[in-house]
């Protein structure tokens, strides 16, 4: 296995990525119970987890929420594929100064994934396992095919799963009264989205002062030299 990537990294990659899609998708959370009849595909294209995917099925034609769903799905990975491929050290440390503990889960997977590295692309295709899917130098070809269908696949099922549960009474019941109270499922729901998105810019711009400050000593350490 090769050794992990060393040269440095600039935040601003991971900043772009992780601040419009985390709050994309935290602005998906919040405007879920007035999008999710009215405009299915804003909110898929906002943020299509498997929630949103489910509640979104049953009227949606197929062709649409598919490519929306996987074009949302896929947005962020080929970011962390390169990442994990030139400078996976660094991308380790910007992540790990925004969200602690993300270097341990990452050194934790490392071996699971050499072991199943196709098989975690295709089933759980996030930020940590496409970082390590450049780090291990998994050809492009192969993340891609892996990713690619394996969401295409997860789609699906969702879909399906989403349209059967619309024939639930219990289903049935949980829709009309979330139509009964949107209005107040969307203050709540906007308020917890809120939090979400101030405690990710709270942790990236952490990153982003701890990075302005090593390149700060690294720069002083230079001049002595």
């Amino acid at each position: 296995m090769p050794a992990p990537a060393t040269s440095d990294v600039s935040p601003l990659a991971l900043v772009v990525a992780l601040v419009v899609v985390n709050l994309a998708g935290k602005a998906g959370d919040a405007l879920a119970a007035v999008l999710v009849e009215s405009r299915p595909l804003t909110l898929l294209a906002l943020n299509a987890n498997d929630a949103h995917m489910a509640l979104t099925a049953g009227h949606t034609p197929f062709v649409p929420y598919v490519v929306v769903c996987l074009c949302r799905r896929l947005l962020e990975d080929p970011l962390y594929f390169h990442l994990g491929a030139t400078r996976f050290a660094g991308a380790v440390r910007v992540l790990d100064d925004a969200s602690p503990g993300t270097r341990r889960k990452i050194e934790a997977y490392k071996p699971w994934f050499e072991r199943f590295s196709i098989l975690a692309v295709a089933l759980e295709p996030g930020a940590v396992v496409c970082l390590l899917a450049g780090w291990s130098k998994m050809r492009a070809t192969t993340f891609w095919s892996a990713n690619v269908l394996g969401t295409f696949a997860r789609v699906a099922l969702v879909r399906r799963l989403g349209e059967k549960a619309r024939t639930w009474p219990a289903a049935a019941r949980a829709a009309a009264f979330a139509r009964a109270n949107r209005r107040v499922i969307a203050i709540a729901g906007a308020g917890l989205a809120a939090a979400a998105a101030a405690s990710v810019v709270r942790g990236l711009a952490k990153a982003l002062e701890a990075e302005k400050a090593r390149r700060r000593r690294s720069s002083k350490r230079r001049r002595r030299l």
